[in-house]
């Protein structure tokens, strides 16, 4: 690949940077936005969406865009895998699959085609429940959230109303066996 890489610097006059080539590994993959490819690169997150947009429409960076299409060429070449090839073989397979009444193997056919066609991207996020922490774990991460967030665990203790003499604040109820939830529910109202 570096002779490749070397040959596309040549005819452009221009050097591939490290950011330019890892983005161009992370298209020729598939599986991300063009904007994560960016970022996934290295540039921020800010900036992502249009550096991608700019290294893939071939007026500011033609050669970036020769050096994805010299990369999907070699792994086309190496794994006899086109995309083209993937999407047909895909919607072969779901048409079977869906004359055989087999519904689930069409709708993934299709889900793993749309994917591969920029359609859709697969998304997953690990979410920790605190069931599976332990009590350290738990309090740890209290701790840090404390440290992000103070704001978050400022507690307002002034009181609402001024309490009477016995320091209740208010009238005790007492229980009356005689007397329903029903009805004193309602007399509150």
């Amino acid at each position: 690949m570096a002779s490749v890489k070397k040959k596309i610097e040549e005819e452009h006059g221009r050097t591939l940077t490290n950011r330019q080539t890892t983005f161009a590994r992370y298209i020729v993959e598939g599986i991300y936005s063009n904007a994560e490819c960016a970022r996934k690169a290295g540039y921020s997150h800010e900036v992502a969406n249009n550096q991608a947009s700019k290294l893939l429409n071939g007026r500011e960076y033609p050669h970036v865009l020769e050096y994805i299409q010299d990369l999907r060429t070699e792994r086309e070449r190496r794994y006899g895998v086109t995309t083209l090839g993937q999407l047909e073989r895909l919607h072969q397979l779901s048409t079977g699959a869906e004359e055989a009444g087999q519904f689930s193997a069409a709708i993934n056919a299709e889900k793993i085609r749309s994917a591969l066609g920029g359609l859709t991207i697969d998304r997953r996020e690990n979410i920790n429940t605190i069931d599976q922490l332990s009590r350290d774990e738990i309090v740890g991460r209290l701790a840090d959230l404390q440290k992000k967030y103070p704001q978050a665990f400022m507690v307002d203790i002034t009181p609402k109303e001024k309490p009477d003499e016995q320091g209740a604040g208010s009238k005790l109820l007492e229980h009356d066996p005689k007397q329903s939830a029903k009805k004193v529910l309602r007399d509150k109202d």
